[in-house]
């Protein structure tokens, strides 16, 4: 039992190579430990080798709470959380002094979304493993997830004290702090945990959105760069560099690696907004170019209506006499885009304007009064829809 308590804690505490060490040499003296049978056998199921976790398990009782636990993780590696829970479930009734039968729970759980019962789960495991920094950290989102700010952020906090190189407690500490409105601490948490964790992909997407919110475009440019060199076939991290060269002026660098994603196949729907928004500001303006990279972005992001919004923007400036039809275009586009988010008011009050050039005033006038009915419309949107009804008269 000594040796499970010794095994369950540094495993709870990350120390994965010790325990591994410590497991191997028992097994070296004693071939049946079954403790350290166990122990290798949790390592192999989080490394994601089912098979040799599997092979650990060989000759032991499916009925000992060890072996339950590396079920469960087995379990829920393989997307059975019924029959995880129900696992974990029953190695707590059976051992209610074991941590990882709760945080499994709770883990499973908040997955779930049931953040309440969660909680109460993952409050049983710090208690039960308080120096387990990974509990405080799934007790800390949980917390987050109903509200519980404080809580949560002392949490989160515990989970970088007693595991500082833990990326994902910088994260969600940082997100927490930038929705509350503290950019400053959230810049400097991301710094201190890319000291300690030097070119983390996550940390440095995280700190350049944070300088983005701050205005510190050159310092959101310089993550952004880093993050390129260090992810460089991630479709994302070269997209948010051509949005950021974008906002630099630097189009022809943006077009350039949009296009380079679209060569290799990987264009995503930021990519080819950043490409037809680049085309668009380049003189002379390539305008099929410009409509192809936009009807990509429209299809690669089948729920974001600003793609088929830009789409119809831009339909609606080209002249018949240049694009047949392209009145017709953008309606259909703009009520698209308007299907997609039937709350803006910017998809609505462009198909409003479509209608009035086409000459359908009534479906025209119709939108107009929509928009104008809508509760807390800003004051640019109910000036330009008032500006249309006038003109309609």
């Amino acid at each position: 039992m000594a040796e499970t308590a010794r095994y369950d804690a540094l495993l709870a505490a990350g120390e994965l190579d010790q325990a591994r060490r410590e497991a191997e040499a028992a097994l070296k003296r004693d071939a049946s430990d079954q403790a350290a049978r166990v122990a290798l056998a949790r390592l192999a199921a989080f490394d994601g080798n089912e098979a040799q976790a599997e092979s650990w398990l060989v000759g032991l009782s499916a009925e000992e709470p060890g072996v339950q636990l590396v079920r469960a993780a087995l379990l829920t590696r393989r997307g059975d959380a019924a029959g995880a829970l129900a696992l974990y479930r029953k190695v707590a009734k059976a051992q209610p002094n074991r941590a990882e039968a709760w945080f499994g729970q709770g883990y499973l759980l908040a997955e779930a979304g049931d953040n309440a019962a969660a909680q109460s789960a993952l409050e049983r495991a710090v208690k039960l493993a308080p120096d387990a920094g990974i509990h405080h950290f799934h007790l800390g989102r949980v917390l987050f997830a109903q509200e519980k700010l404080k809580d949560g952020f002392h949490h989160l906090q515990e989970s970088l004290r007693l595991n500082p190189r833990h990326g994902p407690s910088y994260l969600v500490l940082a997100v927490a702090l930038q929705a509350g409105g503290e950019l400053e601490a959230a810049e400097e948490l991301l710094t201190t945990g890319l000291k300690v964790l030097p070119d983390d992909p996550y940390l440095l997407n995280g700190l350049c959105n944070v300088l983005l919110a701050r205005g510190n475009l050159a310092g959101a440019v310089k993550a952004a760069e880093t993050l390129a060199r260090v992810e460089p076939d991630s479709p994302a991290a070269q997209g948010n560099l051509a949005r950021l060269r974008l906002a630099q002026g630097r189009l022809p660098e943006a077009l350039e690696l949009c296009r380079k994603l679209a060569s290799r196949g990987q264009a995503t729907a930021q990519s080819r907004m950043v490409e037809g928004m680049a085309l668009e500001a380049t003189e002379p303006v390539d305008i099929p170019a410009a409509l192809t990279a936009w009807r990509e972005a429209v299809k690669l992001s089948p729920d974001d209506w600003a793609p088929a919004n830009n789409l119809g923007n831009l339909l609606m400036r080209i002249p018949e006499d240049e694009l047949p039809g392209a009145g017709q275009q953008a309606l259909e586009v703009l009520e698209e885009a308007q299907r997609r988010a039937p709350e803006r008011p910017e998809p609505r009050l462009n198909l409003a304007v479509v209608h009035a050039r086409l000459g359908q005033k009534d479906q025209a006038k119709a939108l107009a009064r929509e928009l104008l009915a809508l509760p807390r419309l800003a004051p640019e949107w109910r000036e330009q829809a008032e500006r249309l009804l006038q003109a309609l008269a």
